[in-house]
């Protein structure tokens, strides 16, 4: 659930709760509980700290389809062409996103391939070529 739609909806039970009740001290009562709930999840939120799922959780699910997506798209590329340019177009947003200007970049690498796209792009044992190609990036990342 994201930040808004938590912060609605306890504000919605908040001023739910604020008119039920009669008593003027249930109602303060009511207002001190939610500003601490809300000061907690906003503070979280401004730390940076992972939200809180209220749902059942389907990031396992993703990732396994994930995973599923790129093996296939794998499998595909050691006999077809257009699987392993969409793995060096993966490979060139690589590199475009960790340089400061990622469109002239991303540019730059479709119309003259690095080592690593050529690895890729190249005949022979392409899973041999993807891996080598992985390091490659690899090293890059971690030199840069």
């Amino acid at each position: 659930m994201r930040l808004s739609r938590l912060v609605a909806l306890l504000t919605f039970f908040a001023f739910l709760l604020i008119f039920a009740e009669g008593a003027y001290v249930l109602r303060w009562i009511t207002v001190l509980i939610f500003g601490v709930i809300l000061s907690i999840i906003l503070f979280g939120w401004e730390l940076g700290l992972p939200p809180i799922e209220l749902g059942i959780s389907s990031s396992n699910e993703e990732k396994r389809d994930e995973v599923k997506t790129l093996s296939a798209l794998i499998g595909k590329a050691k006999g077809g062409k257009i699987a392993r340019k969409i793995i060096a177009d993966i490979v060139a947003e690589i590199y475009a996103m960790d340089s400061e200007d990622y469109g002239r970049t991303y540019q730059r690498l479709r119309s003259e391939p690095n080592e690593p796209m050529r690895l890729i792009m190249g005949d022979g044992n392409f899973l041999e070529n993807l891996e080598r190609a992985i390091e490659i990036v690899e090293a890059d990342l971690n030199e840069g």
